[in-house]
């Protein structure tokens, strides 16, 4: 019997047999639309600030404080981390500083801090080509200039709803444009670059590519955007490499060009907004997913894992002066689900992620380590793929097929028991997630051995 078949079998009998009567109320979860003022609308709306349209997708998600522990409405601002114990379920310990550009990974590889790139592809042996994944990069580099992500607004602001509906009516913009998820929350100061390294229009107007300018923005709200890497293009690549190519760049072009028009649609209403995507960010996109409530830090790096996505995903950001209502940060087990499983660093190739079971301070925060430098190379040089993404690939986290098992674990998970944790981590491996090949899905075409 075929996994998928087994698993709908066994969710059918299980049904029969009542044994998930529990979870029944988990797997029925009535879609809730925002042209309608039902009773259940404002059922909802009482419970949480801002409406989500589907639920998260079986984990039970509790709301933890803003950035600080209050909100002022009236008097909105960004929020400062040095001021706080946490974000979300992230401890501060200490002076969080802001950060360069030119201090993240792929920059520092993009540079030569890590090396001569001739040299270290070389190393690495011949190297993948992706015509489709080069011609998905092309098409967002337009929405990378100025004139896309940035702009003066309209001279008279336009009346709006109150803050509130107005949150609620930008989430549905993203989720009309094909967004998986949206949230909005305080800006975090220290999410924010201090300087950026000169973009690809600003190098074809004569800038050096080491090039630094410095960042202005005191937005203090910031709407994130999510899209999903797909199920099939990632976790179903060809040779579990590839399908990052293909399925990361199709889902930064979505969540770049959404970002654009949103922004642009904000200051057609008359307030700031400027659009932050892969092709031009101004901020670290980490934390303003936690203050959003899209998440909580997980095992791999800076990464932000997801109730129903994990981080089989890509974000871009709106940052904005229009008066919105933001969520709060979220807590739904992850830290808990992390330290019990650690199959992203048993299954990374460059054994770049810890395996220790204690977190570690990294610039006043609490994280589990990891190797930026070892984990950048190999996802610019490995010979099978442009990427990797083998970790999102083989969470449990990450978003799978439908099914009632992963509806059971998502609650069951979240309540932060460490035997059940192991348990499920198990029972994933048992159903085979993580180390399907199906070439039958792919939608692109690949050429290893003959360079970018």
């Amino acid at each position: 019997m075929q996994r998928r078949d087994f698993l709908k079998f066994a969710g059918s009998a299980a049904a029969a047999m009542g044994t998930m009567a529990a979870a029944a109320p988990l797997l029925s979860v009535k879609p809730l639309l925002a042209t309608t003022d039902s009773a259940y609308e404002s059922s909802i709306l009482a419970q949480k600030l801002v409406y989500r349209p589907d639920g998260w997708g079986g984990a039970k998600v509790r709301y933890l404080d803003y950035p600080g522990g209050s909100f002022d409405i009236n008097n909105p601002r960004q929020a400062d981390l040095n001021q706080c114990q946490s974000l979300g379920t992230s401890k501060i310990v200490g002076n969080i500083k802001q950060i360069r550009e030119i201090q993240s990974g792929f920059k520092q590889y993009d540079l030569g801090f890590y090396g001569k790139l001739e040299d270290l592809r070389a190393a690495a042996g011949p190297q993948y080509y992706s015509p489709m994944g080069n011609a998905l990069v092309f098409g967002l580099r337009p929405f990378g200039t100025e004139a896309y992500v940035d702009g003066e607004p309209r001279a008279e602001k336009l009346p709006i709803p109150e803050p509130a509906t107005m949150s609620r009516h930008i989430k549905d913009i993203a989720f009309y444009m094909g967004a998986d998820d949206c949230g909005i929350g305080i800006l975090p100061k220290q999410a924010l670059y201090t300087h950026q390294v000169a973009t690809s229009e600003a190098v074809a107007k004569g800038a050096q590519p080491s090039d630094e300018f410095e960042i202005e923005n005191d937005h203090p709200y910031a709407i994130a955007i999510l899209y999903n890497q797909d199920f099939r293009t990632g976790t179903m690549a060809s040779d579990g490499y590839d399908g990052g190519t293909y399925g990361a760049r199709r889902a930064y072009f979505h969540c770049g060009t959404v970002a654009c028009i949103i922004a642009n649609y904000i200051r057609n209403l008359g307030y700031r907004a400027r659009a932050h995507h892969n092709n031009n960010y101004q901020l670290v996109v980490t934390p303003v997913l936690i203050a959003a409530g899209m998440g909580e830090l997980s095992r791999v790096g800076d990464c932000v894992l997801h109730p129903y996505l994990g981080f089989n995903y890509k974000a871009a950001v709106v940052t904005t002066d229009m008066p919105l209502m933001p969520d709060k940060p979220i807590d739904f087990g992850v830290q808990s689900f992390c330290k019990t499983c650690k199959k992203c660093a048993v299954e990374c190739p460059s054994q770049s992620i810890s395996s220790s079971d204690t977190q570690e301070e990294y610039n006043g925060y609490m994280k589990y380590k990891l190797d930026y430098k070892t984990c950048t190379i190999f996802r610019r040089t490995q010979p099978q793929g442009y990427g990797c993404g083998r970790c999102a690939v083989v969470c449990p986290w990450s978003s799978k097929e439908p099914s009632w098992f992963h509806t059971m674990a998502s609650y069951l998970s979240s309540m932060k028991n460490e035997a059940v944790n192991r348990v499920i981590a198990n029972m994933d491996d048992v159903f085979g997630y993580g180390t399907e090949v199906a070439t039958e899905y792919k939608s692109w075409l690949g050429y290893p051995g003959m360079g970018r």
